[in-house]
């Protein structure tokens, strides 16, 4: 059985969301809070001794290990959805990667309504990536409601002119996608990532591409 906090196995069972958070401080944690409970239903409640809560995910690093603790918990009970999970977690990765490390919280913040819209509609499963399209819009795309929110938050600050230059990097590069960029990842003001799918191939490259058409 993978080592997991038992608050999250009981979010697991019941079909919700992860809290990473929790994952992440119960990984690294040495002090036990034993006053958490967790409802059962029908009237029935159980106490659990769970490590207190002592680390944010705010990295990559720190999401990629509180993802993996997730997806091999969620596969041990489901075991059927690891090829599923894994390619959720790729498909992530390849935003973490490509894009600054500074705007790193927006895809976080992504990710976790990406988690509870599989939860809220349990028909979805988590390789449904053009299910996710909105919400990558909403919080990844410069334009989107969240990462405009967020700009105009940064843009107040004294480190303003720094933020808007960060967040003003916009949608996949159409042009690298057809080979024809000649910026670097670093100078080009978008995404070289696939316009298909957001990994790191080329959009001539991709399965989902060539399966649409």
């Amino acid at each position: 059985c993978p080592n997991f906090p038992l608050s999250q196995w009981t979010l697991l069972l019941e079909g919700h969301a992860p809290d990473l958070e929790k994952v992440l401080s119960g990984h690294y944690s040495t002090t036990i809070n034993p006053k958490q409970s967790q409802p059962l239903g029908k009237g029935f409640e159980i106490t659990l001794s769970q490590p207190t809560t002592t680390h944010k995910v705010r990295t990559y690093g720190d999401w990629s290990i509180a993802t993996n603790l997730w997806v091999k918990a969620l596969t041990f009970i489901m075991p059927w959805k690891e090829g599923e999970l894994w390619g959720y977690k790729h498909y992530l990765s390849g935003f973490f990667i490509n894009i600054h490390y500074s705007l790193h919280s927006q895809v976080i913040d992504f990710d976790k309504a990406c988690c509870l819209k599989v939860e809220g509609q349990k028909y979805l499963c988590f390789d449904a990536i053009t299910e996710f399209r909105r919400l990558k819009v909403t919080h990844i795309s410069s334009l989107g409601m969240v990462a405009y929110s967020k700009l105009q938050h940064l843009t107040s600050s004294p480190s303003g002119e720094r933020a808007r230059s960060d967040l003003a990097w916009g949608e996949p590069c159409l042009n690298w996608n057809h080979g024809a960029c000649d910026r670097s990842t670093t100078n080009c003001a978008r995404y070289h990532v696939c316009s298909k799918c957001c990994r790191s191939h080329k959009q001539t490259e991709c399965s989902l591409a060539k399966a649409s058409k």
